[in-house]
């Protein structure tokens, strides 16, 4: 899978199957034995992932409840978990209306996609967005064009019975969870979107990574958010095991030789695709940070993102996207996460954000491990001078925090979930790839199993700590 295409493995599969060339059927006899030992583990596997989304599922409006409990609203940790599943929707709906633009005509597109403006009403410089985004603006678009939406398991989707029929009136149904958490959102956090970056996030082996920016008054935060892995690019970046070292990086560790997952670092410090400037993503989010802190020095810098986004509709695409997931799935979905920690990385050390305000925050949601040993002692270098701080949450069984597993290590301060258990937590532990395997790793990996197991009344006195009280007291 490392040396062709993932897709071009599925088609040959498919052909294989739906073909009486003797060529074919020969390479697929000395199959037979190991197709029929697998089917007892696959089953076992479907089982177990299906039980556990029927699970997750029953607890859903449980989930809706606990992240509105008092106890838990402005944590740290909840807040930053859900700008990041804020991000998700926002990704999926402008990926609607871009997509099905000429089939329907949607309602005040402009609350979500404000690229194409004419006007530029944005108080800030080098950003895509000409007018920024609030949840109210989400929220309103969300029910001015509910017959267009339809929620399933994996989130929401385009209502293909809404194509062309100006008639129809509520066929669809928007994602209720979201909506309440919207409400909560608008009512709780004088927050805005001020940049919101995925002009390439579909361009096939040309994609780029896809990035948001959030201004929260309410709290006097600015968070960097990413969205994990979605795009074949996002796979093939994650299968690359090299390690580089870019020149952002190199030039404040030559002391301690780190070296970087080079598919990481081309997704933020590569070229872009963008035309004239030729700033790199790293670059562009400098820019903008530099502005907020400008405005709002005495605001905090967040670096926050998770890969579970895509994940649900994999999982429950039975059977055939999870048998395909079986194969790709321990070295993919990691993206959100890497770059939570190397921006984070970066922002705390690099002479070109030098005059942010520190320490640069990270929180991240099943991170997969990023560089070698000297990238981990010049994170613990920068965490002990207070540049930087990284909150590193880990579910038990989740096989993506403990990837790649040769020649890497974790980094940060790492609160680990298990299911009937409070959480542990510890500096730079790292645990080790045979631990976590399990026969539902896609199950754990997901977003309601990491707030169930988080957000719990055991875990209280643990997660009401906020980030310094943390590491004064665990590292």
């Amino acid at each position: 899978l490392q040396t062709c295409s993932f897709f071009d493995f599925k088609d040959s599969i498919s052909h294989m199957l739906n073909t009486s060339d003797p060529s074919y059927l020969s390479l697929m006899l000395p199959m037979i034995p190991y197709i029929l030992a697998a089917v007892p583990v696959v089953g076992y596997g479907l089982y177990a992932t299906k039980s556990n989304h029927d699970k997750e599922s029953k607890k859903t409006q449980d989930l809706v409840t606990h992240l509105e409990l008092d106890e838990f609203k402005t944590l740290e940790l909840n807040t930053m978990l859900q700008w990041s599943s804020l991000m998700y929707y926002l990704v999926t709906l402008r990926g609607i209306v871009r997509k099905h633009k000429n089939k329907v005509d949607f309602v005040q597109p402009e609350l979500i996609v404000s690229q194409h403006l004419d006007k530029d009403v944005n108080p800030y410089d080098h950003t895509h967005l000409k007018k920024m985004i609030t949840a109210t603006d989400i929220l309103n678009f969300m029910k001015l064009n509910q017959k267009y939406l339809v929620s399933d398991d994996g989130g929401l989707e385009f209502n293909e019975k809404a194509s062309g029929r100006a008639d129809l009136d509520s066929d669809g149904q928007a994602d209720v969870e979201m909506m309440q958490r919207l409400e909560q959102v608008d009512d709780e956090f004088d927050a805005d979107i001020i940049e919101f970056d995925d002009e390439f996030c579909d361009d096939g082996m040309d994609s780029e990574l896809v990035f948001c920016i959030i201004v929260n008054r309410t709290e006097k935060r600015v968070a960097v958010c990413f969205r994990g892995s979605v795009s074949m690019k996002d796979w093939v970046v994650d299968l690359s095991g090299t390690k580089s070292k870019p020149e952002q990086i190199k030039e404040f560790t030559n002391d301690t030789g780190a070296e970087i997952h080079t598919g990481f670092s081309e997704y933020l410090f590569g070229k872009t695709n963008e035309d004239g400037d030729g700033y790199t993503k790293f670059t562009q989010i400098v820019m903008i940070l530099k502005q907020v802190a400008k405005k709002h020095p005495d605001f905090k810098i967040y670096v926050t993102g998770h890969s579970l986004g895509e994940l649900r509709r994999l999982c429950f695409s039975f059977p055939r996207d999870f048998v395909y997931s079986l194969a790709i799935f321990p070295i993919s979905f990691q993206t959100g996460g890497a770059l939570t920690q190397l921006l984070a990385f970066a922002l705390a050390g690099s002479k070109e954000s030098a005059d942010l305000p520190k320490p640069i925050i990270a929180v991240s949601y099943a991170s997969p491990r990023v560089g070698n040993k000297g990238y981990l002692e010049k994170y613990k270098q920068l965490e002990k001078e207070g540049l930087l701080r990284h909150i590193r949450v880990s579910n038990q069984g989740d096989i993506v925090t403990v990837s790649p597993s040769m020649g890497f290590y974790q980094t940060g301060l790492n609160i680990h979930v298990a299911e009937g258990k409070e959480v542990e937590i510890g500096y730079c532990k790292d645990r080790s790839f045979m631990s976590q395997l399990n026969t539902n790793a896609l199950g754990n990996h997901g977003l309601p199993t990491y707030h169930g197991r988080l957000f719990i009344s055991r875990n209280t006195t643990a997660i009401s700590m906020d980030i310094e009280e943390l590491y004064k007291k665990y590292t």
